[in-house]
Formats: C-alpha cells, structure tokens, sequence
C-alpha cells in the first residue's frame, strides 16, 4: 500500500510539472546579471528603493544577435548606455528615477528550428506559424525575440505586483523593438517607451535577400497602435533601420522621433556602428545638452 501512494505521489508531480525549455534554463543563468544600477552602471540593492510609489523605474532592455548565440547583457553593446544611466536618480516632480538592467539573451532557434522556419516561408512565402516542434509547441514562439518580449513582459508584470506603478521600457535595437510591440499590445503596463535604434530582423540589406526576415521583426504588433507612446531615436546611415522603416508610426502623435544624423556623433566605442551611435559617450553628453529623452519622460507625467 505503501509503495502505491509512492507511486500516486509521484505520477501527480510528473503529470503537472512542466519541463523547462533550453531558453529558460540559460535565461536561470544569465538573469543573475539583473539588477538595479547606478550613474556608473554599479548594481545597488532593490532594498534601497523606499518609495516605489514615486519612483519611475526605467526598465533597460538590450540588443541581441542570430538565434544561436547567447547575448551577455555585461558586454559593452549591451550594458546599459551612458545616455539611460545618466537618468538615475533624477527628480521629475515628486518622482525619482530608477533604472534596472534586464537580461533577456537566452539562445532561441537552433540551426535545424531556424532553417525549418526559412524553408516552410520560402515556399508559402508567409511566416509559418503552424509548425510545431517535437513538443507541439509553435516554433515561432521559440524564436529568441519572441521569447525575449514574453520575459520582459514577465518582468515588467513582476514590478507592478511589486508596487512600482510609473514604468517605463527602454532599449536599443531589438530591446528596444520589443519594448514598443509590449507597449503597443499592454498599453497600461508602462507609461512610454525609450526605442535607441530599435528594430530586429537583422540589417537592411539582410531583410531585403531574406524577406522572412521581414515578417519574423513585425510578427507580434498588434494591428492598433493608437496607445503607443514613444521616442524613437533613429539615424539616416543606420545599418540595421532606415528612418522609412519606422512609417508605421510616423501617423502617430504619441510617437516622437530624434534624428542623430547631425548631432555630430559618429560611430565609436562600444559599437563601432551607425546603429551603435546612441549608446556612446558622444550621444549621452549631446543628450545632457539637448535632455530631449528628459522632456520625453517629463511629458508622460
């Protein structure tokens, strides 16, 4: 009798727990580099924040690269720029700013996933949102920035639980993008978004020779876009968004757009790019100038 409640008990336990896919058990790993930072990007405890009511947390989320890589959100490209960490601490009426660092670059397709999805498009010409893998989960949400945006969305759903009731989401590149498809989607869960360059997909010219590519960076928006509120920061040589890539916003009085192009700010350090541009020291001073992401968050409350 003894032996069949062991048994009982155990095929309870199996029948309801859930296996964690390979993106969760990395993104266990990497999500030890979360944390609030500082002006210098140093992690300070979550205790030190008292009020969480008056506080507008900026949540940071970084850029990635191909599916099968890990994106470490310590490497210079990712950490959070000069440009968000110059926010902490800043007042804006009764409210002070916060800013938390969130690691999200767990590896998503694997080679076979990604070519299985590519073949299937270049047949039907469509995103084939009906494969599945061996699992019966949709190899679509497998896809690393579709993993990502569920994970920010998670975190973000995490803090309001907590009492933190300003948040803002911000990021550069594909952080950024899925930034603005969150807000789009759930837009009471943050007051705006701060978009550095933000898009996915790969570079132009990539999207442009592999149009599945296209399709994998707009799945996931949703068809209203009325509540987005934005700034996006963008640049005419960009590698990886032309500023005509952002059309499906420029309709938008929410969204406002700052072109880099004659900011005097050339490609440097951490990213040698054009799509790097907002995330160097030339962008942060021009910024402590011009506080144009300032204004932006002033006007949201």
């Amino acid at each position: 009798m003894k032996k069949i409640i062991i048994f009982l008990f155990f095929l309870v336990i199996s029948n309801n727990a859930y296996p964690e896919s390979k993106f969760d058990k990395e993104l266990k790993k990497i999500s030890k580099n979360n944390g609030f930072v500082d002006t210098k990007g140093k992690i300070y405890s979550k205790d030190q924040i008292t009020d969480k009511k008056n506080t507008i947390l900026i949540i940071y989320n970084h850029g990635s690269d191909y599916d099968q890589v890990t994106d470490k959100c310590t490497n210079p490209s990712n950490n959070v720029p000069r440009v968000i960490r110059y926010l902490h601490d800043k007042k804006i009426k009764n409210f002070n700013i916060k800013i938390y660092r969130l690691c999200t670059g767990a590896k998503g397709w694997s080679k076979k996933e990604q070519t299985k999805m590519w073949k299937a498009h270049e047949k039907s010409g469509k995103l084939a949102i009906e494969l599945k893998d061996k699992d019966g989960t949709p190899l679509i949400n497998k896809q690393k920035q579709n993993q990502r945006r569920r994970v920010i969305k998670e975190k973000v759903d995490s803090f309001i639980e907590e009492g933190f009731e300003n948040i803002i989401l911000a990021g550069h590149s594909s952080g950024g993008w899925q930034s603005i498809k969150i807000k789009a989607e759930f837009p009471e869960l943050a007051k705006g978004v701060i978009g550095l360059h933000p898009g996915a997909g790969g570079t132009v010219k990539n999207r442009k020779d592999w149009p599945w590519w296209e399709d994998v960076r707009y799945y996931g928006f949703v068809e209203d876009l009325s509540k987005l509120n934005a700034i996006i920061v963008t640049h005419d040589k960009d590698e990886y968004n032309s500023p005509k890539d952002y059309s499906l916003f420029s309709n938008l009085n929410s969204v406002k757009f700052l072109n880099l192009t004659q900011s005097g700010c050339k490609k440097a350090e951490p990213a040698k790019t054009y799509h790097g541009i907002a995330l160097t020291k030339c962008y942060a001073d021009y910024e402590a100038n011009n506080k144009n992401i300032f204004k932006y968050i002033e006007s949201l409350f």
